[in-house]
């Protein structure tokens, strides 16, 4: 449901949420002084004016352009030295957070590419042509879903008149998108004062909340909180932990011990560790205190398993929201024996710019080199999944459960001349066997039933219990 991705992507929506942050630092001046200029993201479909004292963001996507006057009036907020590494000349930056090795890399150009000097405009005419062409360039995968792009373009474009209401318009986005069930696709529009949005529906729980909020009369959401709380507070908590576990990160870890043999740990999230909420703090992201409060809270738990001589050890994603991927390979690393590729990722609209290799590398701070089993369901997803691979690619690793959601590229996001936003798919990962998972999710080794749409979280007690029980069967022989 989450996606904090700062690491490829200059998205409107963290500028926003870091415009709090007041001035500009002398480094980033400087860094601004020396990259006085025109330059063009490599896949992503950014273009960013630096020339002078302009500071200007536009999405281009092939011949239409679209000027993001929101988040141009804050891109110094995010565009900082922190997150820049220049070539040398200053022909060209890469950006992307310190903790992930793959970054969105920008090139000079000698000046506004043409579509950009004149940006589409606020019609319906230029919001349809926008938005197409966004999915024409950016999204990776129509064949995935059996969708023919052109052809929806097409259809939906003879139904568009100077006349369309903002309302009609939304519908035919709607429309346009119906196919893809995509969790990292949104469209997000506020219409005469009425907020409208699109999230298709993509696991277990979701469908299931739908049928039974539609069954008691009650809103999806209330059904997704209370069964969020079974999950969480009497499922983990009272049944599987005791009573006798411990909660980190404001709640977004519980860990314990069970059967005094066995430790356990369940990842909520992998994001806003330096919050003591279980909802992420957005106005306080930051990855470096996160990778710190991470490493830490993993400290305290490797010792606890030391200290109780735990023979195994259950990582349980069944409900994992995602967040930075480098949270989950942190976690990762404490249970590998040597590095190993964890995946590969590239932009699917970059040109012909190589994967990049992301690895496990072993921790150097407490951890544990028995049998570890990992838990999953298709409410595991994002960075949870890019958790999932990593894991995955370490020989004492047993992946146990349902398949993974499948929506593991970061999230690009854009906006429309009108001022909407959306979002897409536009990047590839390979596990490391090299096999690409979008879409389909990562499935298990050892299958094993955890969610179902009619009894939504209640048997997750149960599957924990069979898997104990597998556990110890394996450690007895």
């Amino acid at each position: 449901m989450y996606r904090h991705s700062r690491t490829v992507i200059l998205t409107a929506a963290l500028f926003q949420l870091l415009a709090c942050e007041a001035g500009i630092s002398t480094e980033t001046a400087a860094l601004y002084a020396r990259l006085d200029g025109v330059f063009v993201s490599d896949g992503y479909g950014y273009v960013v004016d630096l020339r002078g004292d302009t500071r200007n963001l536009y999405h281009l996507s092939v011949d239409t352009c679209v000027f993001d006057e929101e988040t141009s009036a804050i891109i110094h907020h995010v565009l900082t030295r922190d997150d820049v590494v220049e070539a040398a000349g200053a022909q060209s930056f890469a950006f992307g957070s310190a903790f992930e090795p793959h970054k969105a890399v920008f090139h000079r150009v000698a000046e506004l590419p043409a579509p950009c000097v004149r940006p589409m405009p606020d019609t319906p005419q230029g919001n349809f042509d926008a938005f197409a062409a966004a999915f024409t360039a950016h999204y990776a995968f129509f064949d995935l879903h059996g969708v023919n792009w052109s052809q929806q373009v097409d259809a939906m474009r003879s139904k568009l008149t100077p006349s369309t209401t903002d309302e009609e318009l939304f519908a035919l986005f709607a429309e346009m998108v119906a196919l893809l069930k995509d969790s990292h696709l949104s469209l997000d529009a506020e219409i005469n004062g009425r907020t409208f949005s699109i999230n298709p529906v993509t696991s277990t729980l979701s469908r299931g909340a739908i049928r039974l909020a539609a069954e008691k009369g009650v809103s999806k959401q209330e059904v997704v909180l209370a069964a969020l709380d079974q999950y969480w507070n009497r499922g983990v908590a009272e049944d599987i932990l005791a009573g006798q576990g411990h909660e980190a990160a404001g709640g977004k870890i519980q860990y314990g011990l069970i059967d005094d043999t066995i430790g356990y740990i369940n990842v909520l999230m992998l994001m806003s560790y330096n919050s003591d909420a279980l909802i992420p703090d957005f106005d306080t992201l930051d990855d470096a205190v996160d990778h710190q409060r991470i490493n830490a809270i993993l400290d305290e738990i490797m010792i606890s398993f030391a200290e109780a001589n735990v023979s195994a050890v259950i990582v349980d994603a069944s409900i994992n929201f995602g967040g930075s991927d480098f949270m989950g390979r942190e976690i990762a690393a404490r249970f590998a024996d040597r590095q190993r590729l964890a995946y590969t990722k590239a932009a699917f609209d970059t040109a012909g710019a190589p994967e990049t290799s992301v690895y496990v590398v072993p921790s150097a701070r407490p951890s544990f080199d028995g049998p570890v089993y990992l838990m999953t369901t298709d409410s595991t997803v994002s960075a949870g999944e890019t958790m999932t691979m990593a894991l995955s690619a370490l020989p004492n690793v047993t992946h146990v459960g349902q398949p993974t959601n499948g929506s593991l590229s970061d999230v690009l996001s854009k906006v429309l001349p009108n001022g909407w936003t959306f979002s897409l798919s536009n990047e590839i990962y390979h596990d490391h066997a090299g096999i690409a998972r979008e879409g389909r999710g990562i499935p298990p080794e050892i299958p094993l039933d955890i969610f179902n749409e009619t009894t939504l979280v209640d048997g997750h007690p149960a599957a924990v219990a069979t898997l104990v029980a597998h556990i110890q069967s394996q450690l007895n022989k």
